[in-house]
């Protein structure tokens, strides 16, 4: 048992388990971040080959714009954390069968491209737009709030209805209502509802008859009001910061630690237990993970019934998703494409061939070298997949399963890109199984507990639970799936635990100093790093340990030289001994070890960087 009682332990740092974290150190309570996987972020983060970085999943970030719902922005700068975005010039492209649709920023422009395609029903959809941009601009966003309704004051409640009466209760019977029903109000053709059937797929993979209509009405407007974005050097920068913020503040963070049982005293929830045995006590636990693994794994029997164990079986989860990283030559990538292209080759309905390319490198070229992109793909599955651990698992019928997914893949990309699979240099793909594996999101489903009608919004779970002491956060919680909701999910986490001890919560105020940097992309290619710090940047982010299995004294060089990346020098300090040994191990075996000398022909100078840092403190 850890003999240190903590004021919260945090389980999963994804974006809500950071957020949270980050939040609750900043006031002053002692925070213990557990996590499976052994780098931040969740599916907000990159993974590095051979010198190229490569986004894992979140590539469209909204919510760090200074208008509309941005609560990046407000985290950011609440935690006193600068960051550096690329504000894309265009949401996305969405290649509508033959037709392609640009989401441009100003919504006029968007509309002229739906005139194009849907002539006859110009009046009909700006008439819907209109509605939803009414709705969202004078209640949505007028009064900004960055935390879950569940969890708002009621006399907070209270005040939004007494400003906006009549158009608060509209905006309340949007969460019972769906989108499709709203928009048949306005359009009738059957052509554009499957249009907007598309939109609602590539955000939550929902229709429009089981998507929220107060969803739509954030989705369809709030993207166009606030913009898309791209942290310079990948999401993994953003999951970088809020780390940095945590231990700024006097949180801990342990990776590679598997939380397998929340424990109780008492009927309150009193700690965790892991898979190696450990124990770690706290008067809170907010965990952030997916609601069956809660249910399923962590929770002990006794202390759900057996209705509740029912009701979480029968949720309803998003469609799995396989997504592959790639290296392609740039000649194949034709002028004029953008970094973020959607595919619908199929109007009627959901298929495979649904899918979503992220070229960051067109406005990063930092991520790969000269004359090349990087590309991540990201899609629907609908094959069956062996769950992590199971006899199928890493067998030769899954690697084949695997190689067949991959040229199913790879000839949509040929459709579109004439020449894309000779030019490829490198590339592997991240099955379900994979997805399950090391972000423990149950069959593979990155998005999570489907967000439709029946088990929306104010029906999901809540921050607080029926537990004394345990709280909840994610994907699973009332803000549903999405960067900017997740965010929240934590934003409303954090608040609830400081309400309950009767602590300041934090809520938008006009006056909060802004620390972001939005840019316009391309950004410039930025120097080769040559000397400590910024060659800490060469660091692969191994999976495996192959630098501190070679340490004589098991520095954990991976984590030291990420932290170092995002300047979270404080961090890194943290995980070096004292006096460092380096000056006495003249054989360097680290950079023998180095598995960037198998690429680059050098490895990282993880010497010189442990040495300038311990003498930087």
């Amino acid at each position: 048992m850890d003999d240190r009682a903590y004021d919260v332990v945090v389980i999963g740092a994804g974006l809500s388990g950071l957020t949270a974290a980050g939040l609750l150190a900043k006031s002053g309570l002692s925070v213990l971040v557990l996590d499976n996987n052994y780098m931040p972020g969740g599916a907000c983060g990159a993974i590095r080959r051979k010198g190229n970085t490569f986004d894992l999943g979140a590539a469209m970030l909204f919510g760090f714009g200074e208008r509309g719902f941005n609560p990046f922005r407000f985290v950011m700068n609440e935690l006193e954390e600068p960051l550096e975005v690329i504000r894309h010039k265009a949401l996305y492209r969405l290649n509508y069968g033959n037709e392609p649709i640009v989401f441009w920023p100003d919504r006029e422009r968007y509309y002229r491209e739906l005139d194009r395609v849907f002539p006859s029903y110009t009046r009909e959809i700006r008439s819907f737009y209109s509605y939803l941009a009414d709705l969202y601009e004078n209640v949505i966003a007028a009064d900004p709030v960055f935390i879950a309704p569940s969890e708002m004051k009621t006399s907070d409640l209270g005040a939004q209805f007494r400003r906006h009466p009549i158009k608060q209760a509209r905006t309340l019977a949007l969460l019972f209502t769906s989108a499709g029903r709203v928009m048949r109000k306005f359009v009738r053709s059957p052509a554009v509802m499957e249009y907007f059937n598309k939109l609602t797929s590539t955000y939550c993979y929902t229709t429009m008859d089981e998507t929220p209509a107060i969803l739509a009405a954030t989705m369809f407007i709030d993207n166009h009001t606030g913009g898309s974005y791209y942290p310079v050097g990948s999401p993994a920068m953003l999951a970088g910061r809020l780390e940095k913020a945590i231990e700024k503040y006097g949180g801990t963070i342990r990776y590679e630690t598997e939380v397998t049982e929340i424990l109780f005293e008492s009927g309150r929830a009193s700690g965790v237990r892991t898979r190696d045995g450990s124990e770690f006590r706290a008067r809170a636990l907010v965990y952030t993970g997916a609601v069956k693994n809660l249910y399923g794994r962590l929770l002990p029997q006794e202390q759900t019934t057996a209705a509740e164990r029912e009701k979480i079986a029968r949720l309803v989860m998003s469609w799995p998703s396989v997504v592959m990283y790639g290296i392609v030559r740039a000649d194949v990538i034709p002028p004029g494409t953008h970094p973020i292209e959607m595919f619908v080759d199929n109007r009627e309905s959901l298929d495979e061939s649904e899918v979503t390319i992220y070229l960051s490198s067109l406005e990063d070229p930092s991520l790969c070298p000269a004359g090349k992109h990087v590309f991540t793909l990201l899609g629907p599955s609908f094959a069956q997949w062996p769950a992590p651990g199971s006899p199928g698992d890493r067998s030769p019928a899954y690697a084949e399963q695997k190689r067949t997914e991959a040229k199913r893949l790879l000839a949509l990309l040929e459709r579109h890109f004439p020449g894309f699979e000779a030019a490829i240099e490198y590339c592997e793909i991240g099955s379900p199984t994979t997805i399950e594996r090391y972000l423990l999101k149950p069959g593979g489903s990155v998005v999570g507990t489907k967000n439709s009608m029946g088990q929306e919004l104010m029906r999901r779970p809540h921050a607080r639970t029926r537990w004394p002491g345990l709280y909840l956060a994610g994907e699973c919680t009332v803000m549903g799936s999405g960067a900017p909701a997740v965010t929240v999910s934590g934003v409303s986490a954090a608040d609830v635990v400081l309400r309950e001890r009767g602590m300041e919560e934090y809520r938008y105020h006009p006056g909060q100093k802004n620390l972001m940097r939005v840019v316009d992309g391309p950004v410039g290619r930025r120097p080769e790093p040559r000397t400590p710090p910024d060659t800490a940047s060469l660091c692969q982010w191994c999976e495996t340990h192959y630098c501190r299995d070679a340490c004589p004294a098991h520095i954990d060089i991976r984590g030291t030289l990420r932290r170092m990346e995002v300047g979270n020098l404080l961090g890194a300090r943290r995980l070096l001994p004292s006096p460092l040994p380096c000056a006495g191990c003249s054989s360097r075996p680290c950079e023998g070890a180095c598995y960037r000398s198998s690429f680059a022909g050098s490895p990282v100078p993880i010497v010189s960087n442990l040495e300038w840092l311990a003498a930087s403190g």
